[in-house]
């Protein structure tokens, strides 16, 4: 019995010794191996973070690209061409998908064509004379035959910009008869840099303006109605039986010798409407600031021509995209000032050049004018404003009193 514990005893130190050895052989490849794995997760980590800052940037860039592609929606009938469309100026996206199903659909056409010919040749072919009936399924669908049609917006042509103040202030100075750049002047702040410009003013002013011009009727315009025209009450036919239309008296409108619709009232009739005199000059500033901000503004040295000549002012305006067959509208407003004695003195009449005046005459899209006679009514009615040197120091000098 002591022999079997002894031996007992025996065993179970040895396998304790040779726990103890073999866990202190193992020890360090354990330790060495974790941190092994420490400075791994740390590597992985690092390439990991970085894979995914390239993923997060190639994704955000995919979708602003893929922001940018716009598809033409099938049930809007326009020309993509046209100016007013969204899509003006936008380079067509070819797809791989619209690709495939245009030639899906030219594959789907080719076999229908195909089965149609094959039916066709089986009932000729058929000696029974049994009706056979073939039906073609098109393989393609309504909905994929439809093209998708896309655009890719980032290819438009950028809006322009309005330049922001005090800059847009700065203007150049161009020449008259040859258009060429010939300085620059700075503009007042005062009268050309409103901001932001109100429209309601513009539309006071213009209705302001327009009931002016309207005005009051005079007094000895002015029409009889029915009650005060000659003639009698009596009814000048029967009710029936004439074959002709009824009428009960001779003084109706629209019979000769009756009364006038709608006629002028004489002093009755008012139309003007009152508008304090700084809410006007405001308006005129508004205008301006307008026409500098969308960039319709022209400077001139001055507005003398030397001839009156249409056809020679025509070709002077066309360097300036306006006048012409193709051109814009213009107001041109001078005040030219000409000497006692010297010989600029007849060639200006109410503070316009003479030639400028004659030669314009016949140019339907050019107005000329003084500054005095600038309104906003004409300021916005043509697209481009050219106003001389003169003219600008006249109106600033008016308008910031």
């Amino acid at each position: 019995m002591s022999n079997i514990v002894l031996m007992t005893r025996r065993v179970a130190s040895a396998a304790a010794t040779d726990m103890m050895h073999t866990s202190s052989r193992t020890t360090a490849p354990l330790i060495s191996s974790f941190g092994n794995l420490s400075i791994n997760n740390n590597i992985s980590s690092a390439t990991t973070s970085v894979t995914n800052n390239n993923q997060l940037n190639y994704f955000s860039s995919m979708a602003t690209k893929k922001s940018n592609i716009v598809e033409l929606p099938p049930n809007l009938k326009f020309d993509p061409r046209a100016k007013s469309s969204p899509f003006y100026g936008a380079d067509e996206v070819e797809t791989s998908r619209r690709k495939k199903q245009l030639q899906k659909k030219v594959e789907g056409q080719e076999a229908a064509a195909a089965a149609a010919t094959t039916a066709a040749e089986d009932v000729e072919n058929n000696d029974d004379g049994d009706d056979e009936y073939t039906d073609i399924e098109d393989d393609v669908d309504d909905e994929a035959d439809e093209e998708r049609v896309l655009y890719d917006l980032s290819t438009k042509a950028d809006v322009p910009r309005a330049i922001p103040l005090p800059q847009r202030l700065h203007v150049p100075v161009m020449d008259f008869n040859s258009g060429d750049e010939v300085g620059t002047f700075h503009l007042s702040e005062k009268t050309f840099g409103c901001d932001p410009v109100r429209v309601d003013i513009l539309q006071r002013v213009v209705v302001w303006q327009r009931n002016k011009k309207r005005g009051k009727r005079n007094a000895g315009a002015r029409t009889k109605t029915i009650s005060e025209v000659s003639g009698s009450g009596r009814k000048v036919r029967n009710q029936k039986g004439g074959g002709i239309a009824r009428a009960g008296h001779s003084r109706p409108a629209h019979w000769r010798g009756g009364a006038k619709a709608h006629g002028p009232k004489g002093n009755i009739q008012d139309y003007t409407t009152k508008l304090n005199k700084k809410v006007r000059r405001m308006g005129m500033r508004h205008a301006l600031s307008q026409k500098l901000l969308e960039g319709n503004l022209v400077i001139t040295n001055d507005m003398a021509s030397n001839t009156h000549k249409t056809k020679v002012l025509d070709e002077m305006l066309n360097r300036f995209d306006v006048s012409g067959k193709y051109g814009v509208t213009a107001l041109m407003v001078d005040d030219a000032q000409a000497k006692e004695g010297s010989e600029d003195e007849a060639f200006v009449h109410g503070g316009v050049n003479v030639n400028l005046k004659v030669a314009s005459g016949n140019l339907h899209k050019i107005k000329v004018q003084n500054q005095i006679a600038c309104n906003v009514y004409d300021m916005l009615k043509y697209k481009k404003l050219f106003l001389s040197l003169e003219a600008v120091r006249a109106l600033e000098a008016r308008l910031e009193k």
